[in-house]
């Protein structure tokens, strides 16, 4: 993960790491390993196939400034997870596995690329360097097609995901992911956004309708305008970039968290766009273990970030929510929130839904993970609220979700009184 700051060459001091990119990083190395766990669970699968991209790659090595120890940048970051998944899958199994994964490292500067390149070189990784990584030179965007025609090329399963760590909010368009995702059939996408350091720069001018052209992101200074007439403008900024985000980029599932920069006093979000609800949750799932680093500025039930006239601080002249911490308190806050209002989605559903549909049309409103939500919905059995049954109706589940395809049904007498 590069920075405009950062400054790598042959002989100097590798740049000093900031304690939110090591949040990232193991935010980035958690993800990884977890994704190859989940999909070779399967003990048949003697194969796994897999690329990995970094648009912005750096020189793959920090200096942590408080232990005074060598870090590991993103592209480090993604062989040692390799490594780590690797051997785990062949723990599991009695026959042979082969982690198929071709990396692709995107560093705009020369000096920095060579950098990476002697770094890999002098690490165990250096015999992928013949033909399993490839060192690109140029900006990120220019390389997606090249990027993307070679994923596709490698065969049907299409797995990539791409770690844009871009500094600042410019350098990557929003209509890139969504070719990216459109593309690339089974694409995720780690992005980073300075989201405050855009909302510091909007104005009701010409100059800020450019600079959002270039994102990709259609913000009418009208709109500008009336969000900074509100008490908790920034909040009213974010909402409407957090749709921005979601509907420019076209991702089915999104994690739009903050992560908090101690130095700079502003916050990025550390946004992940995929596909399949899954991954959404293997990534909120990672959110609550790192929670000293994470929040997001919404509810802890569903409808996360939508508007509350509750919480309207021009109606209430009380302050808008606070942040959401991904701690034991959140944890709870969720727990009871969902309890009063799953009830309201699933009575509508006379015949039952299954809980993977249940949480996949769920998982973007809110910031729980299925574990959390199973919790709830076996509370809501047990109090007599939900009935659940195998995906056959033939087995009453008393002490509530046990597989993906069991069925939630609204108890008819409860259904009356609500």
């Amino acid at each position: 993960m590069g920075h405009k700051n950062h400054d790598w060459g042959v002989g100097k001091t590798p740049p000093v790491i900031r304690s939110h990119s090591l949040a990232k990083h193991r935010v980035l190395r958690g993800y990884l390993e977890r994704y190859i766990s989940v999909l070779t669970a399967n003990p048949r699968l003697d194969q796994f196939r897999l690329t990995l991209v970094d648009g912005f790659a750096g020189g793959g090595i920090y200096l942590d400034a408080r232990s005074k120890e060598e870090r590991s940048g993103s592209p480090l970051i993604m062989l040692e997870a390799m490594d780590q998944a690797a051997e785990a899958a062949k723990a599991s199994r009695l026959k042979p596995f082969h982690l198929d994964v071709q990396y692709i490292f995107v560093e705009k500067d020369a000096e920095t690329i060579d950098y990476l390149r002697s770094v890999i070189s002098k690490s165990k990784h250096a015999p992928l360097l013949a033909d399993r990584i490839q060192l690109l030179q140029g900006e990120f965007t220019a390389k997606v097609p090249e990027i993307t025609a070679f994923v596709k090329q490698r065969g049907r399963a299409e797995r990539a995901i791409f770690v844009l760590d871009q500094f600042g909010y410019i350098d990557v368009p929003l209509p890139t992911i969504r070719n990216i995702l459109a593309t690339v059939d089974k694409a995720e996408v780690f992005m980073t956004f300075a989201v405050d350091f855009l909302i510091d720069y909007l104005s009701e001018n010409e100059a800020t309708q450019q600079t959002l052209a270039k994102i990709g992101i259609t913000l009418p200074s009208k709109t500008i305008g009336t969000a900074k007439e509100s008490r908790d403008w920034r909040r009213s900024i974010q909402l409407a970039l957090h749709e921005q985000i979601r509907s420019q980029t076209a991702a089915k599932f999104y994690t739009p968290f903050f992560i908090r920069s101690e130095d700079s006093h502003r916050d990025f979000w550390l946004v992940h766009l995929s596909g399949h609800f899954r991954a959404r949750d293997v990534m909120v799932g990672l959110h609550w273990k790192e929670n000293r680093s994470f929040a997001h500025y919404g509810g802890s039930g569903l409808q996360m970030l939508g508007y509350d006239p509750k919480y309207d601080s021009d109606l209430t002249r009380q302050r808008m929510l606070p942040e959401f911490h991904f701690d034991q308190t959140a944890r709870a806050s969720s727990h009871e929130e969902l309890l009063r209002q799953l009830p309201e989605r699933i009575f509508p559903s006379k015949d039952g839904i299954t809980f993977q549909s249940l949480f996949s049309s769920l998982t973007n409103e809110c910031p729980v993970t299925a574990e959390i939500m199973k919790d709830v919905l076996n509370d809501l059995a047990k109090d007599g609220t939900i009935r659940v049954q195998d995906k056959q109706k033939l087995i009453i589940r008393r002490a509530g979700i046990r597989h993906d395809s069991d069925i939630i049904l609204p108890n008819p007498q409860r259904r009356l009184f609500t």
